[in-house]
C-alpha cells in the first residue's frame, strides 16, 4: 500500500549510485563545482531590473560546468529537445522576412538562448538527481524570500528608494514588472507547499512561505494568483491519489484546511491596512476593463490575433502583431502562433501536451524525488494553463520549470528502468 510515508524520499546519501567508474558520473570535485554552480545561478534569478541580467551569464557558466562535469545528454530528455529544436527553427524561418525590423534578431536570441537554459537544466537533473535538486530548491527559495523581502519592505515604505521597487502600487521588488515578479514567487511557494504536505516542514520552511505568500499578494497579479491556486489543486489531487492511506488522506485535508484558514487570517489582517484594502478590491475582479471591450481589450486582442493566424501559415514574425496592433496577444499559444508559425505553434502547443502526459506518468512513480516530481509538474501545470491568458514564452522561471520537470521525468525512467532490471539480476546469481 502506498502512502507518502512510503513515497517520502530517504536520505539522498542513500539513493543508489552508478556503478563505480561510471563515465556518466563527475568526479566529486567536478560536482561540487556544479552544485555551486547551479546555486549561484538560480539564487541570481531574483535580480532582473538590468539586461542582460546576472542569470544570463551564470547560466552560460553552468552550462560550461556541466560540460566539464561531463554531465550527459540522457535519451529521456530527447523530446524537449527536438520539439524546442523545432520551436526555434519554425521562428527563425518566420523572422527572415522581416529580419531587418527593429528587435528582431533580439526576440530571436533571447527565445533561442532561454531553451538553451530548460535543456541544461533538464540534463543536470538526470544524474545525481536527488542532492542537486536540493540545491536548486534551497538557491530557488532563498532567491524568492530576498526578492519578497525587498518588494514588502517597499511597499509599506520600510526601505530607502522605496519608490524603485514598486510600480503603480503593486510591488515589483527587483523585477520590471508586478506580474513578472508575482510568476518568479510561484514555484517557490509550491515547493514549500510540498514540504509542508509532506510533513518534513521545518520553522524555516513555515517563515519562508509566509514572507513570499505576502509578497505574491502585494504583486496584485490575478495571473499569479490563478497560478498558485490550480497548481495547489494539481498538487494537492495527485498527493491524494499517490496514497491509499486513509489516515495520511485525512492529514493532508486538514493540513489543506488550516493553510486556508492561515491565508484568511493573514489576508483579513493586510486588508486592515487601507491602502492593500483598495488594491486587492481593485485587482480582485475576474474581468478588468482592458480585458473587454469594443477595441483594444484582451480579448478583443486574441480575436484579431486568431485572424492574423489563419492568414499568416509562416507566423508574422516577433513583434509585428504588437506594432500593428500596439497590444500583444497576451496568450502564449496565440503568440507562438503569430511569431513562430503554424509549424512553431504545433510544436509548443505538443511540447506542453507531451510534458502533461510524461509529468504525470512520473508523478505516479515511486522514486526518492516523487514528492518533488509531484511539486514541480504542478507547478509547470499552473504555468500551461496562465499562458492562456498571458505571455510567458520569455519568462525564465517557465524555462526553468520547464527544463527541470523534464529532468525529474529522465531520472524517474532510469529509476524505473534500473529497478526493473535488478530482480532479473538477482535471479541469475
Amino acid at each position: 500500500m502506498i502512502t507518502l510515508d512510503s513515497v517520502r524520499p530517504a536520505p539522498y546519501r542513500t539513493i543508489p549510485a552508478a556503478p563505480q567508474g561510471a563515465a556518466s558520473e563527475a568526479p566529486r570535485l567536478a560536482e561540487t563545482f556544479l552544485c555551486a554552480a547551479l546555486f549561484v545561478t538560480v539564487l541570481s534569478s531574483f535580480y532582473v531590473l538590468r539586461q542582460p541580467a546576472p542569470y544570463e551569464g551564470l547560466v552560460a557558466l553552468l552550462g560550461l560546468t556541466c560540460i566539464a562535469a561531463r554531465v550527459p545528454v540522457d535519451r529521456g530528455v530527447l523530446p524537449l529537445i527536438y520539439l524546442l529544436l523545432i520551436l526555434q527553427c519554425a521562428g527563425i524561418a518566420s523572422a527572415f522576412p522581416v529580419i531587418d525590423h527593429p528587435d528582431v534578431l533580439h526576440f530571436v536570441s533571447i527565445s533561442t538562448y532561454l531553451s538553451v537554459t530548460a535543456v541544461v537544466f533538464a540534463c543536470l537533473l538526470t544524474r545525481n538527481t536527488g542532492p542537486r535538486f536540493a540545491v536548486l530548491r534551497a538557491a530557488y527559495v532563498l532567491a524568492a524570500v530576498i526578492a519578497s523581502l525587498i518588494g514588502i519592505g517597499a511597499f509599506f515604505k520600510l526601505i530607502p528608494g522605496a519608490d524603485s521597487f514598486l510600480l503603480h502600487g503593486r510591488a515589483v521588488s527587483t523585477f520590471k514588472d508586478p506580474n513578472g515578479f508575482g510568476q518568479f514567487l510561484v514555484p517557490p511557494m509550491l515547493l514549500l507547499i510540498e514540504r509542508v504536505l509532506e510533513g518534513v516542514a521545518r520553522l524555516r520552511h513555515i517563515v519562508a512561505m509566509a514572507i513570499i505568500g505576502v509578497a505574491l499578494l502585494l504583486v496584485f497579479s490575478r495571473g499569479a494568483w490563478g497560478h498558485l491556486a490550480v497548481s495547489t489543486l494539481v498538487m494537492v489531487g495527485l498527493f491524494l491519489l499517490i496514497t491509499r492511506s486513509r489516515s495520511e488522506r485525512k492529514r493532508l485535508v486538514t493540513l489543506v484546511v488550516a493553510a486556508i484558514l492561515v491565508g484568511a487570517a493573514t489576508m483579513t489582517a493586510l486588508l486592515s491596512n487601507e491602502t492593500v484594502g483598495e488594491m486587492l478590491l481593485q485587482r480582485a475582479r475576474l474581468l478588468q476593463e482592458y480585458d473587454i471591450g469594443s477595441s483594444g481589450s484582451r480579448f478583443n486582442i486574441q480575436e484579431k490575433s486568431i485572424e492574423e493566424i489563419l492568414d499568416h501559415p509562416n507566423g508574422m514574425g516577433p513583434w509585428i502583431f504588437g506594432n500593428r496592433y500596439g497590444l500583444v496577444s497576451h496568450n502564449s499559444y496565440l503568440g507562438t502562433l503569430l511569431n513562430h508559425g503554424w509549424l512553431g505553434g504545433i510544436a509548443y502547443l505538443a511540447l506542453t501536451l507531451v510534458t502533461f502526459a510524461a509529468g504525470f506518468k512520473a508523478s505516479l512513480v515511486r522514486t526518492p524525488w516523487q514528492l518533488s516530481t509531484v511539486a514541480i509538474y504542478a507547478t509547470f501545470v499552473g504555468y500551461a494553463f496562465q499562458s492562456l491568458l498571458v505571455d510567458t514564452d520569455h519568462v525564465r522561471p517557465y524555462y526553468l520549470i520547464l527544463g527541470t520537470v523534464w529532468g525529474l521525468i529522465a531520472a524517474t525512467m532510469r529509476h524505473k528502468a534500473r529497478a526493473a532490471r535488478a530482480p532479473s539480476s538477482a535471479s541469475m546469481h
